[in-house]
Formats: structure tokens, sequence, C-alpha cells
């Protein structure tokens, strides 16, 4: 697996001078050629996307024009109505899950224990839909995101924690959530056409990030009961010996 020298290095040490400044300020252009256009979405059942979508950026503009970005390190996959873990199953139709049967790519925001957030993308299946499960910060990225972990009332971690263990950031469904300030306000947007949240294909000056099949780990999906009759399928994938990822 190739990875660009810009991204974050497991053993980086952070400059404590870092500010929050340091997180690029610039413009979305929904035209930019390494963003993910729905022929991406369009071209995978939810198990494929959920694999392809390892190793993709995704990127977040806030009002004042900063940005954040972290690659994909892990996701799962629900596949639909005949999957007993999905919200779908049975065909379940709500207004609460209706982003899963929207256009592929569209955004599907899942309030849990009534205070965290799990960020999910629609695929062309069915009521299907992938869940984003962890995220590697961007170097330039991580005091912003430091900021945001740190804003949350729950936050248990410090600054100085976060900065020597950037990896901790967006380890999970939740904290990537925080990380990047991903709430309800983000439900049914389209990943493919918002000026706010999008994802970029991986990159630096034209030579793609590379993920092999062997470096793409398969196993059961993190928090589904045992005695659930799909609980032994394998639909959670993540990268390798990525130390963003939420458990090994």
């Amino acid at each position: 697996m190739k990875r660009s020298q810009s991204y974050f290095v497991q053993d980086l040490n952070i400059n404590n001078n870092n500010n929050n400044d340091s997180a690029k300020k610039t413009k979305s252009d929904p035209s930019n050629t390494k963003r993910l256009q729905q022929e991406f979405f369009t071209q995978y059942s939810t198990i494929e996307l959920a694999k392809n979508l390892l190793g993709k950026l995704l990127c977040r503009q806030f009002d004042n024009g900063v940005q954040i970005k972290g690659m994909i390190v892990e996701t799962e996959a629900y596949i639909g109505p005949e999957d007993h873990a999905s919200y779908t199953f049975g065909g379940r139709r709500t207004v609460a899950n209706e982003p899963m049967y929207m256009t592929p790519g569209t955004c599907f925001i899942r309030l849990i224990y009534g205070m965290y957030y799990c960020f999910n993308l629609s695929s062309q299946d069915y009521g299907g839909a992938v869940l984003i499960r962890a995220v590697e910060p961007l170097v330039d990225s991580i005091d912003k995101m430091i900021e945001l972990r740190l804003r949350h009332p729950k936050a248990s971690s410090n600054s100085q924690q976060f900065k020597s263990k950037p990896y901790l950031l967006a380890n999970g469904p939740s904290k990537l959530c925080i990380a990047f300030n991903i709430d309800q306000f983000m439900n049914r947007k389209n990943i493919i056409t918002d000026h706010s949240i999008w994802l970029e294909h991986n990159d630096d000056d034209n030579d793609p990030l590379e993920i092999k099949p062997e470096n793409i780990v398969e196993s059961t999906r993190i928090g589904i009961s045992s005695k659930n009759p799909w609980s032994n399928r394998l639909l959670r994938f993540y990268l390798r010996q990525n130390r963003s990822v939420s458990k090994f």
C-alpha cells in the first residue's frame, strides 16, 4: 500500500506550537477532479463500496473556510432488508432511516445513546448503507480535530494526549463524528454535491494511493448481538495494522 508522505505517520511527533489555524482555509469546489462523483457510488454493491471507501479522504469544510481531512481506515456494510443487523431489515422504512433509501452517497446520520452520532453513506443497493467507523487524521487537520474533540461535553482526554496519540482522535464512529463536527444537520446531505462535506481520491502529485486486497482485513461487525443471525457475517473492513482502526 503506497501512502503519501504528507499523511499522518504512526510515530510522528507533533509540534506543540501548532495552532488551530494550521487547517487549510480554502473554498470547496464540487468540480474538484479529486472529488468522488456519483459514478463511484453506483458502480459498487454495498460490500464493495465499503471496501473501496478505504483509503479515500473524508473532507469537511466549516463556515470560515477551514478544511479538515482524514483517510477512511474502517467501514462496515449494511446491505439492506435481508440484513438482520440493518435499520432497514425486513423492508422497514421510516422517516429516521429514509436516507438509506435515497440516492447513493446520501449522508445518514444516526443518533445513538441520545448524544452521539454515527456517519453512514447510502449505497446503490435498496436500503443499503456503509458505516464509516474510523478515520486517520491528516497532519494539518490534527489541531482542529483536537479543538472539536475537547469541545464535546463528554470529552475525557486532554490536548497533550491527542498530540502524542493523534490516532485516537477519530478511531471510532462517534469519535470521528465529533472530530469532524458531523451531527444531525448533515443528515440527508448529498456527499457528491455538498460544499461542507465530501470525499476525495487519496493522491499526491498524481500518485494514487493503492489499497491492495491483502491489506484489507475482513471481520464481523462490532456491537451486533451474538443472537443476531447475521452476527458472524464478515461485513467489517479495515486497513491492516493501521493504528486509527477502532478495534483489531
